[in-house]
C-alpha cells in the first residue's frame, strides 16, 4: 500500500539511516522517539510492563547489535511495531510453553493479532504516532516541573524515589507532581483516550 510518509516519520528515515551508519546519537534519538510508544502499543497484548519493558529493549539491543544488517526502510515506526510484536509473541507463547496448556486468553489473542494486514497495520501505526504526537503537545503545556518529573517517569522509566533524589524534592512533591500532570492531561480531548 503506497501512503504518504509524514514529516516525522520522514524524520525517523533520517535518524534510521545515521543509527545504521554506527551514529550512537541517532540510535539515541531513535530509542526516545520510539519508546514510548511501542510500550504502549504492547499493552495491547499484555499488561505485564516488566515483560514489556523487557521485549522493547531487547529489540532495541538486537538493532543496535544488527545495524549493518537491517534493511533500509522509509516507514521505520513500522518496521519497529512489527519487530516488537515479533519478540513481544515469541516470549508470550515461550511463557505459555511454561504453564498450563488451559490459559488459553493470551494464545487466542496472538492467533488473532497475527491476521493483521498491512493496511490495519498502518492505521494502527498512525493512530498510535498521533497519539503521541498529541500527548507530546499536551505535555509542552504542563509546568517546567511537571513536564521534567513526566518525561523521567513514562520516557526515562524511573521511579518516583530516583526522581526525587534526581530532582532534590521529596518523593510526595513528586507524587503530587505526576498526579495534577496526568489530571491536567486527561483533559485534553485529543488524548483522554490514551492508556496511562
Amino acid at each position: 500500500m503506497a501512503a504518504s510518509l509524514t514529516s516525522d516519520e520522514m524524520l525517523m528515515a533520517q535518524i534510521w539511516a545515521r543509527f545504521k551508519a554506527d551514529d550512537e546519537k541517532a540510535f539515541d534519538q531513535l530509542v526516545q522517539a520510539r519508546y514510548r510508544l511501542l510500550f504502549t502499543y504492547a499493552t495491547r497484548f499484555t499488561k505485564d510492563r516488566d515483560l514489556i519493558k523487557d521485549c522493547v529493549q531487547d529489540l532495541f539491543l538486537e538493532l543496535w547489535s544488527r545495524r549493518k544488517g537491517i534493511t533500509d526502510t522509509p516507514y521505520v515506526t513500522i518496521y519497529l511495531i512489527k519487530a516488537l510484536r515479533n519478540n513481544l509473541f515469541r516470549k508470550l507463547r515461550m511463557e505459555m510453553g511454561c504453564r498450563s496448556t488451559s490459559e488459553e486468553g493470551i494464545e487466542a489473542e496472538i492467533l488473532i493479532t497475527d491476521y493483521l494486514t498491512a493496511e490495519t497495520e498502518w492505521i494502527a501505526d498512525e493512530t498510535l504516532v498521533n497519539t503521541e504526537q498529541s500527548l507530546r503537545r499536551a505535555i509542552a503545556q504542563l509546568p517546567k516541573r511537571q513536564q521534567e518529573v513526566v518525561f523521567l517517569k513514562f520516557y526515562k522509566g524511573l521511579s518516583n524515589d530516583d526522581i526525587a533524589q534526581l530532582m532534590a524534592i521529596e518523593k510526595q512533591t513528586v507524587a503530587n507532581f505526576l498526579y495534577r500532570a496526568m489530571a491536567q492531561l486527561r483533559s485534553f480531548p485529543s488524548i483522554r483516550s490514551f492508556a496511562y
